[in-house]
């Protein structure tokens, strides 16, 4: 097997304790599942770990170092974002949210209670559409928008199927959502299934698919770039 050349390294004070130093060495196994390549971990003296700081002081041109400060994850419930629209006067569900709290599924708080979930209504009334707003239509481009995924009308009304990039994907979405107070299902072509009827309400029910969605997705995004998934 060809050695390959290391990219990536990793370097410690040997003073951290023990469960933060395997912590780090399993995030270095992650990068380099996500990366195909050898990741080094360094577990040094302080003296020592200075010195390597030292030695790749940027010079004149190169870019600086960054310092990553700790970022705070939000547990508590976030106010619902404002609805923005574009020069048409259409949500800009690209442009709505800036970040997100943390999922239920880790312990943040759920988008809707049980009380207010979010269901599949079988029976279709075609009153919304006539109006001049189809929710099902609008559901379908806030995905698109905001994940990038494709999803049409399912064989079973009150659905739409997403198609995910892999069943993996799928079912980890799918029992996110379910936590986050919408309803969500596979179907039989492991497709995601997602409520969508012309009875929701822009606002209400169309807002709070989109906006799941939206998080479920960037959540799975995060840990597929971390831990290599697929």
């Amino acid at each position: 097997m060809t050695n390959q050349p290391v990219r990536v390294r990793i370097l410690a004070e040997n003073t951290l304790d023990w469960e933060r130093t395997k912590d780090l060495r399993a995030l270095g196994e992650s990068f380099a599942a996500y990366l195909g390549e050898p990741v080094e971990f360094i577990w040094a003296r302080p003296e020592l770990a200075g010195l390597a700081r030292e030695a790749v002081e940027p010079m004149t041109g190169d870019a600086p170092i960054e310092t990553l400060r700790p970022v705070r994850v939000q547990t508590e419930g976030m106010a619902a974002a404002s609805l923005v629209v574009d020069a048409e006067g259409r949500p800009d569900w690209g442009a709505t949210w800036e970040s997100f709290c943390e999922l239920a599924f880790f312990g943040g708080p759920a988008h809707r209670s049980d009380d207010s979930r979010v269901r599949a209504i079988a029976e279709i009334p075609r009153v919304a559409v006539e109006q001049g707003f189809d929710p099902v239509a609008e559901i379908r481009r806030g995905v698109f928008l905001t994940t990038g995924m494709f999803s049409e009308p399912a064989e079973k009304p009150g659905w739409l199927a997403v198609s995910c990039r892999s069943l993996k994907q799928a079912a980890w979405m799918c029992a996110c959502i379910v936590l986050e107070g919408v309803d969500a299902r596979l179907d039989d072509e492991g497709r995601l299934l997602i409520p969508a009827s012309p009875a929701f309400t822009l606002l209400d029910q169309v807002k709070s698919v989109i906006t799941v969605m939206a998080k479920v997705n960037h959540y799975w995004e995060m840990h597929a770039m971390v831990y290599g998934l697929e």
